[in-house]
């Protein structure tokens, strides 16, 4: 992984601007500059390593010296949805409450830090595919690091659609000519950029055996189908002018990320989100970290990621991302991924990796934390964890395929990519360090036999809502609820249910949450729907405030209800 530690390289040179003065077109002489600095194979390299540090990158100081602040992908792929409460305590980054409750204004502080890295990381994805397109050197190495840097530039394009909707698309550096009249793409336009950057990705990347060990971590072929695939189930649920992608190219697309054999489930679920299983077989995509000197940006090389999800009674972290009741009654009984999901004190006697740890309730949104953000040990420095962040993992694969076989009529193979998935978490262990004073993988459920039986004979929406579960469950807390909720249209039922009417008196959880909590919730239904753009079928996409600067900026325009 040599290779691939990213750091924030100067790229200031992505950002050189034209004039008429004539001390402007001096050319140093003997230093790189704008027009050189892709004469060698290694500034390649570093260009893309650089548009992949904006994966990385938690907090700190951006590029142009502007601070970024936290932005972590669970503040909306796990907090915005049923699955998760806000955690820590009331007070602690309460502006998080506004997104969850659909009471966020333009100006709110998040948001504007995921547009901001969202833009940085497409930025750096132009420069570096600028400068590749007329590199002379290795022609095998220049046309597989196109393929990362338009696999990147995609990346970023989803990551800012998913939470805005219609954004703008940029698919060169920014000249200032253009500045202040760009507009916002039509949700369209927006997907086909991305499928034609992933595609060609796809075809100029290798597959992940072709890579040498230093090289871990980079966009494969696979990655490149996989992500298309799940930006084409998004699309498919939010873009209601879409008329070209359907169900057979998300089925096609992972069939062939299946049928490559590059990849393989891991035989026990309980090992894959403990450090050592980093790009493991299962690993499709994951974002590198490895051990830093320093915890911010530029120089960290580690990930706050675990530290803001760990348990603040015992020291190990912000507290943040606790599961919810809902998620927690979600899992089957006997199911072990619960135990590798959750822990808390009124779980397993409050164990965690072989011992009794402290809880204190009043520093958690829920009777739970997140076990898969947790740390056998605190490192050295807390913020700068080298746990990697698992992006796309194989069993998505098989249960995207499984989603589409289902709507291309593939009901038995929807059923048997299902049942892949079962028949594993069943034979899994329990989490490493299940039992009191042992931190080991040797706690199994007795009779695996009798959980989680095969979904053999189901059809139709049985079956459907079955894919469905087997998704919340077997990828709970891995960011990607929110968005499975939005793109199938139980969003705002769903975000009613947990968080206010089983809440209110007579509800299964009107004692687990504190009044005050519960009243920032009610009539979330209406506020999230204020705040929704229309998508196919009647149904609700929601999204976040164009940073308020941005729309005075670029006179663009803001989302509804902001």
């Amino acid at each position: 992984m040599k290779n691939i530690k990213y750091y924030m390289m100067a790229v200031s040179l992505a950002f050189t601007m034209t004039a008429c003065d004539d001390f402007l077109d001096l050319r140093p002489q003997g230093a790189e500059n704008s027009e050189n600095f892709f004469n060698t194979s290694q500034n390649g390299i570093y260009a893309v390593n650089g548009a992949y540090d904006m994966l990385q990158f938690d907090e700190g100081s951006g590029p142009d010296g502007q601070w970024m602040a936290h932005h972590h992908d669970f503040f909306i792929g796990d907090l915005i949805s049923d699955d998760a409460e806000k955690g820590s305590t009331d007070g602690d980054l309460n502006q998080l409450f506004q997104l969850i409750g659909g009471t966020a204004n333009a100006g709110h502080s998040n948001a504007e830090v995921f547009w901001l890295h969202g833009y940085w990381g497409i930025s750096r994805a132009n420069f570096a595919l600028e400068g590749l397109q007329t590199a002379t050197w290795d022609a095998e190495l220049r046309d597989r690091l196109i393929g990362e840097s338009l696999f990147l530039r995609a990346y970023f394009h989803w990551y800012l659609v998913r939470m805005f909707g219609p954004i703008p698309v940029f698919t060169a550096s920014v000249k200032p000519s253009e500045f202040g009249k760009v507009n916002r793409a039509p949700l369209s336009e927006v997907y086909a950029q991305i499928a034609i950057d992933l595609t060609r990705a796809a075809e100029l990347l290798p597959e992940r055996s072709q890579y040498s060990a230093d090289d871990a971590g980079r966009a494969t072929k696979g990655a490149a189908k996989a992500l298309l695939a799940r930006v084409y189930m998004y699309q498919i649920g939010t873009d209601r002018y879409n008329t070209t992608v359907t169900w057979e190219e998300v089925y096609n697309l992972t069939s062939d990320v299946i049928n490559s054999r590059e990849y393989k489930l891991l035989s026990n679920y309980a090992e894959l989100h403990e450090t050592e299983n980093k790009n493991s077989t299962e690993g499709v995509f994951e974002i590198q970290f490895s051990q830093s000197t320093t915890e911010e940006a530029p120089g960290s090389t580690g990930t706050n990621f675990f530290n803001f999800q760990g348990n603040r009674a015992d020291d190990s972290g912000w507290g943040f991302n606790n599961p919810s009741a809902s998620l927690y009654d979600a899992f089957e009984d006997g199911d072990p991924r619960l135990s590798c999901t959750v822990y808390g004190e009124n779980f397993n006697n409050g164990i965690l990796y072989g011992s009794v740890k402290k809880y204190k309730r009043a520093e958690q949104g829920s009777d739970w934390l997140n076990r898969k953000a947790t740390l056998a040990t605190k490192p050295a420095l807390a913020k700068a964890a080298d746990r990697n962040i698992k992006v796309i993992r194989y069993a998505d694969v098989i249960l995207m395929n499984a989603e589409a076989a289902y709507y291309t009529g593939r009901t038995e193979e929807a059923i048997n990519q299902v049942n892949v998935i079962r028949e594993r978490a069943r034979n899994s262990s329990y989490c490493k360090g299940y039992s009191d004073g042992k931190n080991s993988f040797d706690s199994r459920p007795e009779s695996p036999a009798k959980i989680l039986p095969s979904l053999s004979g189901l059809n139709g929406q049985d079956l459907l809502d079955a894919i469905w579960q087997e998704r919340r469950v077997e990828l709970a807390m891995e960011q990607l609820r929110f968005f499975d909720l939005v793109r199938t249209g139980r969003f705002l039922d769903a975000m009613e249910n947990e968080k206010e009417t089983e809440r209110a008196a007579g509800g299964k959880y009107e004692e687990m949450y504190s009044a005050s909590v519960n009243d920032i919730f009610k009539g979330i239904k209406g506020k999230l729907a204020s705040k929704c753009i229309e998508g196919p079928n009647g149904n609700q996409v929601y999204v976040l405030p164009i940073p308020l600067a941005e729309v005075q900026s670029w006179g663009l325009e803001q989302n509804p209800g902001y």
